[in-house]
């Protein structure tokens, strides 16, 4: 049997749910891959918009994207996510919020009116640190390092590297799971603030209120920027109030987020509010500080992140 649009005569009609050939020289458009979503399309768009170099960056060898749910080196990270790791993480999040409450408690009972002044530039400072942080610890953790390191590898490193392969994973992650490492990490100075309220004269904890208002900022922001980064990549179902505070850049806005997200991923890591991120770009202070290791060590950056997001099997 001949195929269907060679078995039409020239100037024959179509019969009943037949279709024309397309013209010559023209391919008839295909249906998009499965596992294709509005997220794909977003990506698409984005690496467009970016130049081809960027396009062409997103295509490795072998021509697979480098990103989505289905790529070998994302199902494989995926998979390292452990039970022990979950109980870290829970355990993680009921310490961190209950230290949270209890400093704040005390924060009010001797916060004073003539603190104010300084209390709102302790805040403010706070958020810039928690910002400038985010961005060190991410391209720290985005550059150097493996998953394959004892310890921090799997626990902390495997999470970055499974991101840029599958970026929209982190919102199919739950409270837990999204917010436990950045409880972990803000462990120690919320116990040491406590220690402080329960061993400290009320005369000392007077005069250092404005200092510990500037902490506690600090420590509110670290706590919440991976869920300000789950909400960069969240382009549905976000609360009014969310989508306010990231269209007034009061946090880390979805179109300010995607710049990072252009292959090799090697600017814009503030992921708080990204007030640092064009600053910083401006100085090439991240550049700078891998030309400087890169020098020392020998070490390529992100060589392990372009390992995993060249992986096809």
């Amino acid at each position: 049997m001949l195929p269907r649009a060679a078995a039409l005569l020239p100037g024959a009609s179509p019969g009943p749910g037949l279709r024309p050939p397309p013209p010559a020289g023209l391919q008839e458009p295909q249906p998009p891959p499965r596992g294709w979503t509005m997220a794909s399309a977003g990506d698409s768009a984005r690496a467009e918009a970016a130049g081809p170099q960027a396009e062409a960056a997103e295509e490795p060898e072998g021509g697979s994207r480098r990103w989505g749910a289905q790529h070998a080196g994302a199902r494989e990270l995926a998979e390292l996510y452990s039970p022990g790791k979950r109980l870290q993480e829970w355990i993680s999040v009921i310490l961190c919020f209950s230290l949270i409450c209890f400093n704040f408690y005390n924060l009010l009972f001797y916060l004073r009116l003539e603190h104010m002044p300084s209390v709102i530039v302790g805040i403010f400072a706070g958020v810039i640190t928690a910002d400038f942080l985010s961005g060190l610890f991410h391209w720290g953790a985005d550059t150097w390092g493996s998953v394959e390191l004892p310890v921090v590898g799997k626990a902390f490193i495997r999470p970055f590297r499974e991101h840029h392969i599958d970026p929209t994973a982190i919102t199919r992650h739950d409270f837990i799971e999204t917010n436990g490492d950045n409880c972990f990490m803000t462990l120690v100075p919320l116990a040491n603030m406590a220690y402080k309220f329960v061993s400290f004269s009320p005369e000392a904890l007077y005069e250092t209120c404005p200092w510990e208002c500037y902490v506690f900022a600090l420590i509110i922001f670290i706590t919440m920027t991976n869920q300000i980064h789950k909400w960069s990549h969240t382009y549905f179902g976000l609360p009014r109030w969310v989508i306010f505070l990231q269209d007034w850049h009061i946090i880390l806005p979805r179109k300010h987020h995607r710049i990072h997200h252009v292959s090799p991923h090697e600017t814009y890591f503030c992921i708080t509010t990204g007030w640092l991120n064009y600053p910083l770009e401006k100085i090439r202070f991240w550049r700078c500080l891998e030309n400087i290791i890169q020098a020392v060590t020998g070490e390529k950056p992100r060589a392990d992140d372009m390992k995993w997001a060249q992986k096809i099997k």
